[in-house]
């Protein structure tokens, strides 16, 4: 067997990750380390790149908050603040709330409030953000990194 014979297997989200990136179009993980920058483990944001979502003690523990600037909710549980996308993986569209769970209208597809899949057709979970603190005291997200679903910012 030939090297051109060879099937590659690679997910949709590697693939375009690597598009951006050997594209320059995304920083965040083009660096070639594969250690967590001080930002996507709860740090200082850097000076420029992360969304103001506001002071930490608005957010509401289990109350999605919806920011359109970034198709994003930030939530907060028992471990802290967390960000995660709105776009379902399914096909895009934008997820809402309702009740304790996010909803895509488009097929109906419904997620936790941490982002796992409770019904389809959507298979993927919510992608996760990096979280840090701005100089201002408010919350910043990097939504050009992307991080465990576990990953709490604690506040």
């Amino acid at each position: 067997m030939k090297r051109s014979d060879v099937l590659v297997s690679i997910s949709r989200r590697h693939f375009c990750s690597g598009l951006a990136c050997g594209a320059g179009l995304v920083i965040a993980g083009c660096g070639g380390s594969d250690a967590p920058s001080d930002a996507a483990s709860g740090g200082v944001c850097p000076t420029t790149g992360a969304l103001d979502v506001g002071a930490p003690s608005s957010f509401v523990v289990n109350t999605p908050v919806y920011f359109s600037a970034g198709f994003l909710f930030v939530v907060r549980d028992a471990g802290g603040l967390y960000a995660l996308t709105a776009r379902c993986p399914h096909q895009g569209f934008t997820t809402n709330v309702q009740g304790m769970f996010f909803v895509c209208p488009r097929h109906g597809s419904e997620f936790s409030f941490t982002g796992a899949v409770l019904t389809g057709p959507a298979a993927a979970p919510l992608v996760h953000y990096a979280m840090c603190m701005l100089d201002n005291g408010h919350v910043g997200v990097l939504t050009g990194q992307v991080v465990d679903d576990a990953q709490r910012l604690a506040v």
